[in-house]
């Protein structure tokens, strides 16, 4: 098994236990060309989600603007009711972000935007290969410490729940402190996923905090009594 999305590890706690174990035969036999929905947005989503990481580090709406007038456009030209449908979609999501203020995501300071390799998104947690791509890594100076946050933007067809969000706040937290902490010190208040879908999000505070429930390891531990 090479990777495993956080998406996947969310849709195995849905589904009954037939379905948990097509999902893992699945997950063993995935091409390493498959994109998962979570990359880049995924191509469901990428027409929304691509727009609102480019606003984020813009700390401007245009990109989502834009965009907006791109996707109607090219929903109206569509013939298939299914790319209608998935224009229409993320148009719901540009809309929803449209007047959005992104300063409440970041500290207000200066930000540094670190490169996101790909080398560095496979963290492995009880033996299995998550694969993290946040959007947006950045690196800033609070009470003379340098520091580092991340943001997570997710989409699904019905939106998460919050302790589902919560996974990939958590996994998000760990590719942070696998890959960075050595340097700087994780700020938790700003590591962060967020559900574009109905504009939630949780940061990693609130984990700490105890706030929201942690089914990450649990799930996990599941997955693998049910490799065996």
């Amino acid at each position: 098994m090479e990777k495993i999305p956080v998406s996947s590890i969310v849709a195995f706690r849905r589904k009954s236990a037939a379905g948990q174990q097509t999902l893992i035969n699945n997950l063993r036999t995935r091409k390493k060309e498959e994109k998962d929905e979570e990359s880049s947005g995924g191509h469901y989503w990428i027409t929304s989600l691509s727009s609102i990481s480019s606003a984020f580090k813009l700390e401007e709406n245009t990109p989502i603007k834009d965009k907006i007038e791109v996707a109607i456009e090219k929903m109206e030209a569509a013939n298939a009711k299914i790319t209608k449908d998935m224009f229409q979609r993320n148009i719901n999501i540009l809309y929803n972000f449209e007047d959005f203020d992104f300063s409440k995501w970041k500290p207000n300071t200066k930000l540094t935007y670190l490169k996101r390799p790909k080398i560095k998104s496979i963290i492995e947690v009880k033996g299995l290969p998550i694969q993290v791509l946040p959007n947006h890594v950045f690196t800033f100076e609070a009470d003379s410490t340098d520091k580092i946050g991340a943001v997570w933007f997710v989409a699904k067809l019905g939106g998460y729940q919050e302790n589902e969000l919560a996974m990939f706040t958590d996994m998000l937290y760990r590719y942070l402190n696998i890959n960075y902490a050595e340097k700087y010190q994780i700020a938790p208040e700003f590591c962060r996923s967020v559900d574009v879908t109905d504009v939630k999000d949780v940061n990693h505070a609130q984990i700490i905090n105890g706030d929201i429930p942690i089914l990450l390891e649990s799930t996990l531990d599941s997955i693998k009594a049910m490799m065996k």
